[in-house]
């Protein structure tokens, strides 16, 4: 007669819960033996086999109906691409994984930085950066329709914000608060995808593109929104500025009950 485990003994076995086998029996994964006379479940040491089976795609975080088809398979070959298809899913997650890791690095090494800033009023720390490349994406808040549907837009977190501002003939900065700007962060999830979205969204004039390329000056800003508008000016003021842009990254914003978050920026203008 063949050794039989009762569903106890097999439960302390693999440290399973008795919920868990009575599910894997309701769902014809694992068909114990019933004793008719008193109900008891027994499992023979074949079953065994199955339930490691069935553990280790539990491990491998293959769902439970595919399990099921391949062990109803019986084939090797069945198993083998239910394995390269997990391998290929689990590449995928590495690949996120990455992106996530990245953008919180970005996001780690940005706030140290934040922590021991101060402005340069003297403007003694503007560098330039001789290839600028940077798209960004126009959005005419007024106008833009609240209907779109998108599956890779998961969050602001996608995006760079950025304000644009005119500078004219008399130093006065001119800005439109109705447009925003946004460009992808490329260590986002679906970085590539977003691009595609935001391309075809622009071909059918629901925003505008805008390249800010060639050799521009930039430097940092700490501060709340009317300290940025101050700090503009004295900018202007100092460098001469007029009938030129101002480009506005906005990085970080550290966020007040008041409304009256402050803002870690770079400034952009042309050489």
């Amino acid at each position: 007669m063949q050794k039989l485990l009762r569903i106890g003994q097999v439960s302390n076995l693999y440290n399973i819960s008795l919920d868990t086998l009575r599910y894997y029996d309701r769902k014809d994964l694992l068909k114990p033996i019933v004793d008719k006379q008193n109900g008891y479940r027994y499992y023979s040491l074949e079953h065994l086999d199955i339930l490691e089976m069935i553990l280790i795609g539990k491990y491998l975080e293959i769902p439970l109906e595919q399990m099921k088809e391949k062990i109803d398979s019986e084939s090797i070959s069945g198993y083998l691409n239910m394995m390269e298809e997990q391998n290929q899913s689990i590449e995928e997650k590495l690949a996120i994984l990455t992106k996530l890791s990245q953008y919180t690095n970005e996001m780690t090494n940005m706030l140290k930085h934040i922590q021991n800033f101060s402005n340069d009023s003297t403007f003694s720390k503007i560098t330039t950066e001789k290839d600028l490349d940077i798209t960004i994406y126009q959005i005419n808040l007024k106008n833009f329709p609240n209907n779109l549907e998108n599956t890779q837009i998961n969050g602001i977190e996608a995006f760079d914000q950025w304000i644009s501002y005119n500078v004219d003939n008399n130093y006065s900065i001119i800005g439109n608060s109705e447009i925003l700007g946004l460009s992808i962060n490329k260590n986002i999830i679906h970085s590539n995808e977003l691009g595609i979205y935001l391309d075809t969204v622009t071909k059918e004039e629901k925003m505008s593109k805008h390249h800010i390329s060639g050799s521009y000056r930039h430097i940092s800003f700490w501060g709340n929104e009317y300290e940025l508008q101050e700090y503009l000016h004295l900018l202007c003021n100092h460098f001469k500025l007029k009938n030129t842009s101002l480009h506005i990254k906005f990085c970080f914003a550290l966020l007040h009950k008041d409304m009256k978050h402050e803002y870690f920026a770079n400034i952009y203008f042309p050489e």
